[in-house]
């Protein structure tokens, strides 16, 4: 079944299982609510390990 690129995504964070979710972004670390997982910044990590952008895979939740 193709993915709904509409819908908000979540990526996981290999490193410590945090997760990024679309819909609420990270608005503590200058990524607001809404921001697709292409849209933020090379530079961003991880807020809880440090895990840079690559290391993180999506994944149904």
């Amino acid at each position: 079944m193709p993915i709904d690129v509409s819908e908000p995504r979540t990526w996981m964070c290999l490193i410590c299982g945090w997760i990024y979710d679309e819909a609420a972004g990270d608005p503590e670390h200058g990524v607001p609510p809404g921001t697709r997982w292409s849209d933020v910044p090379m530079n961003w990590t991880c807020p809880e390990c440090g895990a840079r952008k690559e290391d993180f895979e999506m994944v149904q939740v």
